[in-house]
């Protein structure tokens, strides 16, 4: 029996189609992800971290943390939630994890670099340059960093002391247990500038992120985000979710 030939044209069409349908699904996936998260009005007073959801975030909307870079969800999971208080900004956590460990022994440590660690990327605003990277340990240890612009920073002009030199004045608190550990945060409006929550419909930016380290530090951490980056980068703000007030 002959072979049948396949016309080039009906190739070329068949690519085309797959590529669409490629696009269509990246398009409303990343649509997905970047939906609008709304910040609810939160009650004062530390949340009761024995519970998987504390009650003080049952309005919150769960985000998870994915690998959007690579269209993959990361082998431990990860959920965040996020709202705004009197006080600050505050964003409880819970992760799925297996080796559980940091090294860190004190406060302004480089965490990222030492362990397990959830960073909250917060930048007040597309029309200010700045933005506040804070960092909290399963064994409760804080490292905040006030960047006053991203391409000072990689350029040099902001150094690390510059960086580090301002507190943000965050409150926060961890629990670990068997495969699992969660964190509370709340940064304060005053490390924005602020004396009170931002004016009903403001839009801010934010992302939750991971470093998730099992076999130790010398091992390549799993890194996942609630933002839905398109590279491996934490600090590219442009893919990072908006939070309305």
């Amino acid at each position: 029996m002959p072979t049948r030939l396949i016309p080039v044209g009906c190739l070329m069409l068949a690519v085309l189609i797959s590529c669409a349908k490629k696009d269509i699904v990246e398009r409303d996936r990343k649509a997905e992800a970047m939906a609008e998260v709304t910040s609810p009005r939160l009650s004062e007073g530390p949340a009761d971290l024995t519970t998987d959801v504390p009650s003080k975030y049952a309005a919150c909307a769960p985000l998870p943390l994915r690998q959007s870079w690579s269209e993959t969800m990361p082998k431990e999971s990860g959920v965040a939630r996020i709202g705004a208080t009197a006080a600050g900004l505050s964003v409880h956590v819970r992760f799925e994890d297996s080796d559980i460990f940091s090294t860190a022994t004190a406060n302004q440590q480089r965490m990222w670099t030492l362990g397990d660690v959830v960073e909250v990327f917060v930048k007040p605003g597309l029309d200010r340059s700045d933005y506040w990277e804070v960092h909290v340990t399963p064994n409760n240890f804080l490292m905040d960093l006030h960047i006053p612009s991203r391409a000072g920073m990689q350029s040099g002009e902001h150094t690390w002391e510059d960086i580090i030199t301002p507190e943000s004045g965050t409150t926060y608190q961890t629990r670990v247990v068997d495969g699992s550990w969660s964190a509370e945060l709340t940064i304060p409006w005053a490390a924005f500038g602020l004396t009170e929550p931002p004016a009903s419909g403001t839009a801010w930016q934010f992302a939750v992120c991971r470093y998730n380290y099992n076999g130790g530090v010398e091992e390549d951490p799993e890194l996942s985000s609630t933002a839905p980056l398109t590279r491996r980068s934490y600090h590219y703000y442009e893919d990072y979710m908006d939070l309305k007030f």
